[in-house]
């Protein structure tokens, strides 16, 4: 194969006005029938991909030229198919390999019109899928969209491995550009084994449990003894009545889990959980004014002044088309969700999380925005796919569990509620789900129109979000407002003997949990430290452009670069970062706020962190730490300060049992 692309990427980089038109040929002739399997045009494609990261030749016309040639390639595939129909079985090279049309009939036939789409990315079917459409009349205009869309995305897809290593070999070197490439390569693979791999144990573990209930259903089904138990769970349909057990079983598992929870929570409380902090101070280091907007729409979607009317708005339409039957399960769901909402906020007394303007006056657990937004969307998805009877019903699935995910952790985000609250929304919403289910299954409904369904629900649904939004957005975001950790005041000379009990010691993490010693505690205007320091031979690091990434991700020199994300001390950024080599290691220094006042002046205390820049992947080998952390002086001060005075003292901390010793640097100016 090198021996065809090499002499084809010469000639490319001797005459890149032509790379456009040769792009076109290459991923034209990749997507067309019988010479689709004959280019390597995924490899070309990859190849071209690195003259344009190398900058040999453009990025956005040789984009559109292949993206052209895709769409132009999967047409003839199709046009070819369309007129020779089974005709195309008799022609070369079909008429000696009939496996080829049969693997691409399989496929179609799996995945329907979204063949076309996902057949793209698929080497063996590539060419064939379109074919396949052809000859068995897929209308032109549903392949029309699909053969454009994956063209758009299959384009970039391709290029992007040899984009990022042309872009990497102007700027690394060819060991350090192949080291990079692997590293990503080797996360992205491990990153597609473990999704893979859950899903595969889910496969498993759900195969069991079917196969275990229907097992347990024939033998209750054949006792005189369950006759009662078997009679309540029977389905319209006897053939699907064994399904009425699997129901029966998740109803009682999740309602187990939920009461479980909710007992722990009453006796414990939910401050008290790891778990809760853990994202509690996850979200909270998120907020900003941009995302808040958003976040306040998305909670409303689970509103109950949003989602009470629509679901009465769909009551109304069932009942006067006279689908009684769902009619009344509908109400009875909303009656069953709003009472369960109200007996577990009332008898849990669960108190919300600290730190938002104006927290719900009511109680925190189970989360009701949570809880009804989940039986809502879950039980109107159920309702259309019953209702239209479409078989592709994951893509459905999928949207609902996007919705109903991003509304709850839309009350994560706003600081509205734990975690547990979440977790015990989604238990309780799915009990009370399961329990409607299954006594609705129990009799035969008419026929139900689902485009009637859909355009009562979305109308409803977006006036009264689009109203509720429209008006009550400027109070939302006062009421969801972050409030500001408290600010303490001390006394100078009690800060300089370190006798005041919640001076900070430690930073805590995204999470909450206490990850680094802050070391260094200094009084002063932010711009007179910042030049003293630059004085010193501290520097500005400069702006963090892609190569950093590179280093840092593949862990390339990383302790010469900054890590990615920067650290936090009370949910805000560093206001002042510098760095300095010594010894052939990074040095940085960061300061925070440390939200103290000194009564006897007005200049502000920050505190920070002065230490060696790790390794991205150093906590994989770290496997025994020092039992003492001593910072040179020499790494502020390279000669004594007319300007500052500097202290040093230590304090212990006990770490698996053992005694670890600390140091801390505290400055503040002479005149003080």
């Amino acid at each position: 194969m090198s021996d065809i692309i090499n002499p084809m990427l010469q000639w490319l980089n001797a005459h890149p006005n032509m790379a456009g038109v040769a792009t076109f040929i290459i991923s034209a002739g990749e997507s067309v029938a019988v010479v689709g399997t004959i280019i390597p045009g995924s490899v070309v494609m990859t190849a071209i991909g690195a003259l344009i990261g190398a900058g040999v030749i453009p990025l956005w016309s040789i984009l559109i030229w292949a993206i052209i040639g895709a769409i132009v390639g999967d047409s003839i595939s199709y046009w070819l198919g369309y007129y020779f129909k089974d005709h195309m079985r008799d022609l070369w090279p079909f008429r000696t390999n009939p496996y080829l049309l049969a693997s691409g009939e399989r496929f179609f036939f799996k995945y329907g019109s979204m063949s076309v789409f996902i057949g793209r990315f698929v080497g063996p079917v590539r060419a064939l899928v379109p074919v396949v459409a052809g000859m068995l009349r897929m209308q032109p205009i549903r392949f029309f969209f699909a053969n454009v869309i994956s063209a758009i995305g299959w384009a970039p897809t391709y290029m992007l491995p040899g984009i990022l290593l042309g872009a990497a070999s102007l700027e690394l070197s060819p060991d350090i550009a192949i080291h990079a490439i692997s590293m990503f390569f080797l996360l992205g693979l491990f990153i597609v084994l473990c999704v893979w791999l859950t899903y595969k144990i889910f496969m498993l573990i759900s195969n069991k449990i079917n196969q275990f209930l229907n097992w347990t259903w024939r033998h209750l089904s054949q006792s005189p003894r369950f006759y009662f138990f078997t009679k309540m769970l029977k389905h319209y349909d006897n053939n699907k009545t064994h399904g009425q057990l699997a129901l029966a079983f998740y109803f009682v598992i999740t309602s187990l889990l939920f009461f479980a929870l909710a007992i722990y929570i009453y006796m414990h409380g939910s401050q008290t959980i790891g778990v809760n902090n853990v994202f509690f101070y996850l979200f909270r280091s998120f907020r900003s004014p941009n995302a808040d907007n958003f976040q306040i729409f998305l909670t409303l979607l689970g509103d109950k002044k949003v989602l009470v009317p629509t679901i009465l708005a769909i009551f109304a339409w069932l009942c006067w088309k006279r689908n009684w039957h769902t009619a009344w399960h509908v109400l009875l769901l909303l009656g069953l969700t709003g009472a369960s909402i109200l007996l577990f906020k009332n008898s849990i007394h669960s108190p919300r999380p600290w730190g938002i303007m104006n927290s719900p006056e009511s109680h925190s657990f189970p989360s009701g925005h949570t809880t009804l937004s989940s039986v809502f969307y879950s039980a109107l998805t159920l309702l259309i796919i019953s209702a239209s009877g479409i078989k592709r019903k994951k893509p459905l699935y999928f949207l609902m569990l996007i919705i109903i995910l991003s509304i709850s952790l839309s009350r994560l985000y706003l600081g509205a509620h734990w975690f547990t609250d979440i977790l015990g929304g989604w238990l309780l919403s799915t009990s009370l789900l399961i329990f409607i289910v299954i006594s609705y299954n129990r009799k035969k409904e008419s026929a139900i129109r689902a485009k009637g369904i859909i355009i009562v629900a979305l109308t409803t649904l977006l006036c009264f979000v689009g109203l509720f939004y429209y008006k009550n957005l400027n109070k939302l975001k006062h009421d969801y407002a972050m409030l500001d950790w408290p600010v303490y005041s001390v006394s100078l000379n009690s800060w300089w003997d370190q006798n005041v009990s919640h001076l900070p010691r430690y930073r805590a993490g995204r999470i909450g949990i206490a990850t680094e010693i802050l070391n260094l505690q200094w009084i002063g205007s932010l711009s007179d430290i910042q030049s003293f320091l630059e004085a010193q031979g501290w520097q500005t690091p400069p702006e963090r452009n892609w190569i950093d990434i590179v280093y840092r991700v593949a862990d390339i020199s990383s302790s010469e670069h900054l890590p990615l994300v920067s650290p936090l001390y009370l949910n805000k950024n560093p206001a002042l970062v510098l760095v300095k080599h010594i010894d052939k290691k990074l040095i940085v220094l960061r300061l925070w706020s440390a939200n103290i006042i000194f009564k006897q002046t007005d200049q502000p205390l920050w505190v920070g962190s002065v230490g060696v820049v790790p390794r991205t992947y150093s906590w994989l080998l770290a496997f025994k730490k020092k039992d003492t952390t001593m910072i040179p002086t020499n790494l502020l001060f390279n000669t004594k300060s007319d300007l500052y005075d500097m202290k040093q003292i230590n304090f212990i901390t006990v770490s698996n049992h053992k005694p670890r010793t600390h140091q801390i640097i505290l400055v503040k100016p002479k005149s003080l």
